[in-house]
């Protein structure tokens, strides 16, 4: 699959920046802030990837980080002490399957104050169709720079 991006919007669609350690500090009172560990030492996010096999005129990508309600498409995003191996995803539903760039990625909670995800939306001319990631995939060329860090990414990479 040749993707290409269409425009510079769809490229770095979004960053969200989230802090790990509790609520940000009050303005004033010098009470100090407590924060809540996480539940596990890294957050697993599981990228999966489908698409329908039935044709370039059906070609369809479809990506999920969460699970689904009836776990066709379960994603195994998850909070723990152990970083994954490899992806976790649901089969499909027969007419959508996992992709090539399915992938998933270990980030270390310790190791920084801000989760820094990281969105990239990439189009494609010949399938006409959209490839979102978030997470690293087999092919470099659509790897999104999601990281844990003590700062906010203030780009999309």
């Amino acid at each position: 699959m040749s993707l290409a991006p269409r425009s510079a919007a769809l490229v770095a669609a979004a960053l969200s920046v989230a802090a790990l350690a509790g609520p940000a500090p009050a303005a004033a009172g010098p009470a100090p802030i407590t924060s809540q560990p996480p539940a596990g030492r890294y957050l697993n996010l599981h990228q999966c990837v489908y698409n329908s096999p039935l044709g370039a005129s059906n070609f369809d990508l479809m990506t999920t980080l969460v699970p689904s309600l009836d776990g066709r498409f379960r994603a195994g995003t998850d909070v723990s002490d152990t970083p994954v191996p490899a992806a976790v995803c649901g089969p499909g539903d027969g007419r959508y399957e996992p992709n090539v760039y399915t992938a998933a990625e270990p980030y270390d909670l310790a190791s920084g104050h801000y989760l820094n995800l990281h969105q990239c939306i990439f189009w494609s001319d010949f399938d006409q169709d959209h490839l979102t990631t978030a997470v690293g995939t087999t092919d470099v060329k659509f790897v999104a720079g999601t990281n844990i860090s003590n700062s906010p990414d203030t780009t999309v990479s």
